[in-house]
């Protein structure tokens, strides 16, 4: 086709691509493609597929003409007739489409021959690596390997001497070898070869079964006359075609310490051995109860001495079986048996295991041959208290073994149970007794405490003395403590006799049978034999039951500062007396109202020789809200105006009331007017708690200290709540003055509200809730609205006429009721109320 560039259409063959011209159109050329070459014999001429091992770039693009390269050239991966490249397919294009056959590896520059694995290295089929793969660190191919090196588990076997384990290559242990080489996946890669019976190795890493050379201790070669020969032949165990032969374990009494050639070695002495194989002189043992002795013809074993028939001299003893290097001794075998102990004897009764002697033959080889007589006792060596040694005999007040007594035990000579007695050499507890005062229990015995007795030698318990009696208790001292005449009457107790007319005063009292009874309250003992309980004197009293001294008082007695004398509590105080013996002032009591809030009264007693709290009252108390603001009283009877220069309503209310007199009673009433209290007094007699006819008597109700009269409430700030309660105690003053306006309804109002409407000076006199002092006080103190009651002549039957009374509301005013006050005032009358009262 020779011809020039134009513009004509041309079809290429089958198999051929065309060759654009320059204008990217027309069709200039048809050539082979990548991959294919020419076939130049065919007719006609055909592109054909690149075949394996090979590869073809084509046709040239730029072919013009037909002596241009149209076919391209097939172009062989391995050069100058070399082996190790190939391709994986056909239609390969390029030299980098080659690669590494099994057991080749890529040249090291292009297009040079492919690189051989040897020795013990691989490389898979179809690879594209630069060098052989090295194996594993211990792994080998073995010398004799002629296959392809591409399979790793062919290549790299574990080498003679090795084994495998846990993907890591081991030396053999010494006493194994292996001789051959094995695969990685063989099952027997991983465990070596034992040696024969009987032998082993020099060294790790063993190749070879005659290295196997090294007779083991405890070992002989069977049929062995002497360290070198077998059966009359001599053995080398360095040579390569070494072949082990048949061992045995050494015999009983031989050993073979490795060091002896082929044959074992008889133990020295007459010693044995306990077991065949024995690997040393050590394992050559004597037996127990024996010694290892040098004499003139070698040696021999002998028993531990002992003591001879009729003698007390120390004995001895070996256990277990011992080297006998161990037991070789220079004397006669003291320096190599064991002492029992100082005193202790020893004869054999161990069986003896020396062999060869008779079946019932003993020997002393256990402490069980050591042993104390009857009456002696063994204990550790305070010196070593590994040792032992013997206590003969047993002290007095001890007692030993009952018989002769085999074995190192603690036995030591035991002391009469707790606090008994006995003689020296004693063999049994039966000989120890209790002494005098000491009573016999299973712990011993044991000195009886306070309170009981024991006879000598009785071996009984301890006796209780009769109750409330005890005996004096000395520490180891029991000769105050051995008969019930020793009992005597405890502190605060006193004799009893039940039978007597007077029991708390026998005409026998140290009759040491009688029993004795904690004194009662008011009485005191200090205790002893025939001691009795005392009545306290001079208004003393005992604190409780059981007392030994009059140290308090009785009820409304106390001691007054700086005395010892029990008198009378003062005015204004109380004792409840027994558990204490000191007068207490009376508590103070606060009362609240809008008028003044919050004052606070101080307590009085209505005379001395008050018993309690409840006896006390305030000395200045409120008119209760119940009862109202005032009593009702007429207005001829505030004879007294009182100043007030506070300049608070509450500081003018304690102006007010603190004004009235500690001799009188006194009735305060006040009224707010602004800031301001206005103050007026009635001021009333003392009078008796009785009737005599033409007089008048206002029994006036006094609340108990601490009771407040009335409170506020907290939801409404100005009004009153009003609690009260009556303390039983009633102020009775003088009102003769008022005598007809007392039998005109005048003095307070009706405490009954159903009379409230009748008009302000209803009255009702005798009522049944009130006829008497009694029933008047007992109706009063129930009713809340009722300030007390009078008493006076009835004005149609002139008889003793009783009336309840309350009082009356009063818009800004308050109303104090002030009782005298006997302390600052003294008045036997005052006194005479709390009778009443009580």
């Amino acid at each position: 086709m020779n011809s020039v560039e134009t513009y004509v259409c041309l079809r290429c063959r089958t198999g051929y691509v065309p060759v654009k011209g320059s204008d990217g159109k027309s069709v200039v050329q048809c050539v082979c493609p990548p991959g294919t070459f020419q076939n130049n014999t065919a007719t006609p001429k055909t592109c054909v597929p690149c075949t394996t091992g090979s590869f073809c770039p084509g046709g040239d693009p730029k072919a013009r003409t037909p002596a241009d390269n149209i076919g391209g050239n097939p172009m062989s991966c391995n050069v100058n007739n070399s082996t190790g490249l190939t391709t994986k397919s056909q239609r390969s294009t390029r030299r980098a489409d080659c690669i590494a056959q099994a057991g080749y590896v890529l040249p090291a520059t292009a297009g040079t021959a492919a690189q051989e694995c040897t020795g013990s290295t691989y490389a898979p089929a179809f690879n594209r690596l630069r060098s052989c793969l090295p194996c594993q660190s211990g792994l080998a191919a073995p010398t004799d390997y002629t296959g392809t090196r591409d399979d790793k588990l062919a290549v790299c076997q574990v080498p003679p001497g090795k084994f495998w384990e846990l993907n890591v290559v081991r030396d053999c242990p010494k006493g194994l070898y292996r001789e051959e080489y094995v695969r990685t996946d063989n099952k027997t890669s991983i465990a070596c070869l034992s040696c024969p019976e009987g032998w082993t190795t020099q060294n790790i890493g063993t190749p070879r079964r005659s290295l196997c050379n090294v007779l083991l201790p405890g070992y002989q070669v069977t049929g062995a006359e002497n360290a070198t020969s077998v059966n009359g032949l001599p053995v080398n165990t360095t040579a390569d075609d070494f072949n082990p032969p048949a061992t045995e374990f050494c015999p009983v009494g031989f050993y073979a310490d490795g060091t002896a050639g082929f044959a074992c070695v008889r133990c020295p002495y007459q010693a044995t051995t306990l077991k065949n194989g024995s690997i040393s002189a050590d394992d050559c043992v004597v037996p127990p109860g024996y010694f290892a002795k040098d004499t003139a013809t070698g040696g021999v074993l002998e028993q531990c001495p002992t003591t001879p028939a009729n003698s007390e001299v120390d004995g001895y003893y070996r256990p277990g079986w011992k080297s006998y290097k161990e037991v070789l001794s220079t004397s006669n075998g003291t320096d190599k048996c064991i002492p029992c102990g100082a005193g202790i004897m020893s004869t054999p009764m161990d069986a003896d295991e020396m062999p060869g002697v008779a079946a019932d033959a003993k020997a002393p080889a256990s402490s069980a041959s050591c042993y104390i007589k009857a009456g002696w006792g063994i204990t550790f060596d305070p010196s070593d208290f590994t040792k032992f040694k013997a206590i003969k005999p047993c002290p007095a007040n001890t007692y030993g073994v009952a018989n002769t007594t085999y074995g190192l035990i603690n036995a030591p000579c035991k002391a009469c149970t707790k606090n008994l007695y006995s003689l020296a050499a004693s063999t049994n507890f039966t000989a120890c007794l209790n002494p005098g005062g000491f009573g016999y229990t299973s712990e011993g015995a044991n000195q009886c405490p306070d309170g009981f007795w024991a006879a000598k030698d009785s071996m009984a318990p301890c006796e209780q003395c009769p109750p409330g009696k005890t005996t004096l208790y000395q520490p180891a001292n029991g000769t105050l403590q051995d008969s019930i005449d020793d009992c005597f009457a405890e502190p605060g107790n006193g004799v009893y006799d039940g039978n007597a007319p007077e029991p708390w005063n026998p005409s026998n009292p140290s009759n040491g049978s009688l029993p004795a009874k904690p004194c009662p309250i008011g009485y005191a003992s200090a205790g002893g034999v025939g001691a009795k309980c005392e009545v306290c004197p001079d208004f003393s009293s005992s604190r409780a039951e059981g007392s030994t001294t009059c140290d308090s008082c009785v009820a409304g007695f106390g001691k007054q500062a700086g005395s010892t004398t029990c008198t009378a509590c003062p005015d204004g105080t109380y004792n409840v007396g027994v558990t204490s013996d000191t007068c207490s002032s009376c508590p103070s009591t606060t009362f609240n109202d809008f008028v003044g809030d919050g004052y606070t009264s101080y307590g009085i007693t209505f005379g001395s020789g008050t018993a309690n709290a409840d006896a006390c009252v305030p000395r200045f108390s409120q008119v209760p809200k119940p009862v109202g603001d005032r009593m009702g009283l007429p207005g001829s009877m505030f004879t007294v105006n009182v100043s007030i220069t506070a300049a608070t309503a509450n500081a003018g209310v304690k102006e007010c009331v603190e004004a009235c007199p500690a001799d009188k009673c006194c009735i305060a009433e006040m009224e707010k007017s602004g800031s301001s209290v206005t103050c007026k007094h009635a001021r009333l007699e003392i009078a008796m708690a009785m009737y005599v006819q033409d007089t008048a008597r206002m029994f006036y109700k006094v609340p108990p200290s601490q009771i407040a009269a009335a409170s506020l409430d907290a939801a409404k700030k100005d009004a009153v709540k009003s609690k009260t309660m009556g303390s039983g105690l009633y102020a009775v003053c003088d009102i003769t003055d008022w005598l007809s306006a007392t039998q005109s309804g005048l003095v307070g109002t009706s405490a009954n509200p159903a009379l409230v409407e009748a008009g302000r000076d209803a009255i009702e006199w005798n009522t049944p809730q009130c006829d008497s002092i009694d029933s008047c006080k007992a109706a009063c103190t129930a009713n809340a609205a009722c300030w007390g009651f009078v008493l006076t002549t009835h004005p149609t039957n002139r008889g003793p006429a009783f009336a309840l009374r309350g009082g009356e509301s009063w818009l800004g005013g308050r109303s104090f009721f002030a009782s005298p006050d006997g302390k600052i005032a003294p008045n036997e009358l005052i006194g005479m109320w709390a009778t009443f009262s009580s």
